[in-house]
């Protein structure tokens, strides 16, 4: 009975939980389009939903336009999928089609209305195959022997539309078992406003109805409306500051100085900001997202694990049976424990308000002394004719530094084989190999919100953050700097931090939201020397933000410097893009004149 009474206070009901989640009006959809929406969606009202009964190419192909679009993924399958099926006399290409092809796409516009129409009569697939077999397999092997890793054979597509940015990343911070895919700031506007009227941030439940809630609203409605007010302006500025090349079509220049305009200017959002995400991940994982979500301090994660384990239940319940069992309540319990004796420590060694300052950008904390001889010994080690780690190891550090350089040397070749001139482009997919792994390099950072969200998503290594804050203060674009909405940019940000510092007293956890991607976010990271080769090799390529390739080329210059052989084969590009996507945009616009497309 003592575990049932804990989960109640762990569980809250999702009535309880109301106040915490963001504002959200369902989606307007005539009868016609409900009918198609049903058999693939597992519902068409509510913004957690999972995706079924669809190829995963279309799957994957829907859940990327989060990346870019600004329509919900039901809405975007009604017009990019089922359209053009049921009304496909309505295609530009119609009247050119030979008579044998419209019959085709008649007799494929009824078919489609027949499994349609016999899905929605008799329900989906599980009502054909004896699902409740495959339930009862679950429930003996998964909760009555534990056989976690039977849950990882079954995917599942779940879609969140219109949580916060403080939610997406801590949903993505999960690292094994679901792989995320959310609305890019960098390309995409988000000066439109909800159905409500209010523009797209959520107003955290801990501080609605306390006097936080006005001055919130008003910072936040600043924020918002400075950053739609200078989206037309400041395109117009960065159209002056990099006129036209005669290398680029009138496409690739109206793409790429929009997407540096959205760069620049996101730095104005919040945490607050609201957002689409796609999750794809098998079960056991997202039973680990609800037992973590669950005990989390701040409202709206509570209520998404909640919403979460609704949809699961309704399509896959053998998965997350046991987030509500004696087991699921006591992991939740050990979680939220260990959180609050960290927080405890942290305040008795530190107090409640330690000062923050930044130690320049990027700092190499600590490394594999051995690095070197620790990767080759690994790598020999697997060889057909090697003995024992030990000998391998004595080996390899009796060699001399050249000699270990030569064995290197040859490794690195191996990248380069099938190329004349192979560049970073060419070789950052073939990945070192997996002995690489074993020299660890702890980096200390600090930077933009925005920019730390595109680092975070990085999954072979291990991150861990303080929480969003203003403390650090904010930093800029040289072109915002050099512009003259420099002064509207920084009166916004500058009415940020009092609230901040005033929020953070009474509510921590909530005092996150009001930080922007403009302000300097402090986290660590445990990287190997392997991850160290994608990540630097990736994220110095010219589509790159200024800001986050410069550190990150900062990180790979300090790990050169302990171990020059072990990286001498790493590409990192140390060119300046200010315009980051002309380069990409041009070879977008290039391969779609070879593809005809």
């Amino acid at each position: 009975m003592q575990r049932e009474r804990n989960n109640l206070e762990v569980l809250s009901s999702q009535k309880d939980l109301e106040q915490f989640a963001p504002s959200y009006t369902p989606e307007v959809f005539t009868a016609e389009e409900k009918k198609y929406l049903a058999p693939f969606f597992s519902n068409i009202d509510k913004p957690v939903f999972i995706v079924e009964n669809l190829p995963e190419e279309i799957i994957g192909a829907l859940s990327a336009k989060y990346s870019r679009a600004t329509e919900s993924m039901r809405r975007t399958f009604l017009k990019e999928y089922v359209g053009p099926l049921i009304h496909p006399e309505a295609s530009k290409n119609w009247n050119n089609l030979s008579e044998t092809d419209k019959e085709e796409e008649i007799v494929n516009k009824n078919n489609f209305n027949n499994w349609v129409n016999f899905v929605n009569q008799y329900g989906g697939i599980e009502t054909i195959v004896n699902v409740q077999r495959s339930r009862g397999f679950f429930e003996k092997w998964l909760v009555e022997f534990g056989d976690d890793s039977i849950s990882e054979m079954g995917n599942i597509h779940l879609c969140i539309e219109g949580l916060s940015n403080v939610a997406t990343k801590e949903i993505e911070d999960q690292r094994i078992g679901i792989s995320p895919i959310e609305k890019s700031s960098r390309y995409v506007s988000f000066a439109d406003r909800l159905p409500d009227g209010h523009f797209r941030y959520i107003v955290p439940g801990e501080i609605k109805g306390t006097p936080f809630e006005q001055s919130y609203r008003v910072i936040m409605d600043q924020l918002f409306t400075t950053y739609a007010d200078l989206q037309a302006p400041y395109l117009e500025y960065i159209k002056e500051l990099y006129p036209k090349g005669m290398d680029e079509t009138d496409a690739s220049f109206e793409k790429s100085r929009s997407a540096k305009r959205f760069d620049d200017l996101r730095d104005l959002l919040s945490f607050a900001t609201l957002t689409n995400l796609g999750l794809s991940g098998n079960g056991r994982a997202y039973e680990y997202l609800i037992n973590r979500l669950t005990e989390h301090p701040l409202g709206e994660l509570r209520y998404w694990a909640g919403e979460i384990s609704i949809e699961l239940k309704r399509v896959t319940p053998s998965f997350i049976r046991r987030t509500e069992t004696p087991m699921g309540i006591e992991i939740q319990n050990y979680s939220r424990g260990v959180r609050n004796l960290r927080d405890s420590i942290s305040r008795e060694l530190f107090g409640d308000r330690p000062e923050k300052k930044r130690d320049g950008w990027v700092k190499l904390i600590n490394y594999s002394p051995e690095g070197e001889i620790d990767v080759l010994t690994a790598f020999i080690f697997a060889g057909k004719f090697s003995p024992n780690f030990g000998e391998v190891r004595k080996k390899v550090t009796e060699m001399s530094d050249g000699e270990r350089n030569d064995i290197y040397s040859r490794i690195f070749a191996q990248r380069s084989l099938g190329k004349f001139n192979p560049g970073r482009e060419d070789v950052r997919s073939k990945k070192p190999p997996r002995a690489f792994e074993n020299s660890k390099y702890i980096f200390e950072l600090w930077a933009r919100g925005g920019d730390y969200r595109d680092l975070h998503r990085h999954r072979m290594l291990t991150q861990e953050r303080q929480e969003f804050t203003t403390r650090y203060g904010y930093d800029l674009e040289k072109e915002v700097l050099e512009s003259p909405f420099a002064g509207k940019v920084e009166t916004a940000l500058k009415m940020v931090e009092p609230l901040y510092e005033a929020m953070f007293t009474e509510y921590p956890d909530a005092a996150q939201y009001i930080a922007t991607f403009g302000h300097i976010q402090h986290w660590c990271v445990d990287i190997t020397a392997r991850e160290m080769y994608y990540e630097g090799e990736l994220r110095t390529g010219p589509q790159g933000r200024s800001h986050y390739r410069r550190l990150v080329q900062e990180m790979a210059r300090q790990a050169v410097a302990v171990h020059p052989n072990l990286f001498k084969g790493m590409m990192i590009d140390l060119s300046d893009y200010s315009l980051s996507r002309r380069e990409s945009e041009k070879w977008t616009d290039q391969k779609r004149k070879e593809l005809g497309v």
